[in-house]
């Protein structure tokens, strides 16, 4: 992708899939729900929402809520025992239709205008996965953190650099063209417990690179007993994943990209992976992707 380059003769994006897993999530779910249906996208007809909630047999009052929002038309529900969330997250995968996939978890949730964001990106220029800000919440919705990775290797992913030397790629802000969703492995991921999200990274990396929009997307919301927080379990899924143990060589390399990002931008080295970094252009009122001295 490149500053000139013209929009690329794909699909623009009218359907988009959006998977939520959860087990008795009462206290969570309708801020998550909300969030995706009042996507401002959707409400203003810009794109079609094809909505799976995938809730495995709650008993806190999770389906009743859903039930609710089933019945005025918002989202599909379906409630059954199942084997964990990423069980769940594949009964949602396998009801994907549109040009647009991505997940949420229950807790989590989207800004207002991110579909709008990742419809213009995506019809725009030649992207097949993209993530935006990091953006963390409390448990009060207040944004606690925030931050942009600027630019993604696919050897770095591949590796799992981010996720152990450098920060994760983050699920809630991670979008894809559901053709990607041909590359997984449905048996495989089903059988993760913590670090399901990576292996989806980790196969979207053998074939796509993953861009980067200077966006707020969706955020992680910080809550006690998410599985997210038994990092040493997610470490080992993720080594397990991509077959391979840290070398030093990794750690020099990804300390020399944690510094070069850090150089001004009209340096030499700084530009190095930046043509896959998409801002906004306030001249030209459009996503366009980064110059090198940006």
């Amino acid at each position: 992708m490149s500053t000139s380059r013209a929009p690329v003769a794909r699909k623009p994006v009218e359907i988009i899939t959006v998977v939520t897993p959860c087990f008795n999530s009462a206290k969570y779910i309708e801020e998550t729900v909300e969030s995706v249906i009042n996507q401002r996208a959707v409400r203003e007809g810009r794109m079609k929402l094809n909505y799976w909630v995938i809730d495995g047999g709650s008993n806190d009052g999770t389906q009743a809520i859903l039930q609710r929002y089933a019945d005025q038309g918002k989202l599909n529900f379906i409630s059954e025992k199942d084997s964990g969330m990423y069980d769940a997250l594949i009964k949602g995968f396998q009801r994907a239709r549109g040009e647009l996939c991505c997940y949420i978890n229950a807790g989590d949730y989207y800004h207002l205008t991110a579909f709008d964001v990742v419809k213009e990106v995506m019809d725009a220029h030649d992207v097949s996965w993209l993530s935006g800000w990091h953006v963390m919440y409390n448990e009060r919705s207040q944004v606690i953190n925030f931050y942009l990775q600027k630019r993604f290797f696919r050897s770095f992913i591949r590796k799992g650099i981010y996720g152990r030397l450098q920060p994760h790629i983050q699920q809630e802000s991670t979008f894809w063209r559901t053709e990607l969703l041909d590359l997984l492995d449905f048996d495989k991921l089903r059988s993760f417990r913590y670090a399901g999200d990576f292996y989806l990274w980790h196969s979207f990396a053998s074939q796509h690179e993953l861009c980067s929009v200077a966006a707020q997307l969706g955020g992680f919301k910080l809550h006690p007993g998410q599985l997210s927080s038994a990092m040493d379990k997610y470490t080992a899924e993720l080594e397990r994943i991509c077959g391979h143990k840290l070398s030093t060589w990794d750690r020099v390399v990804s300390t020399l990209d944690k510094i070069v990002a850090k150089l001004p931008s009209r340096s030499v080295l700084a530009p190095i992976g930046y043509e896959r970094v998409i801002r906004w252009d306030r001249d030209r009122n459009l996503w366009a992707a980064a110059a090198p001295n940006q």
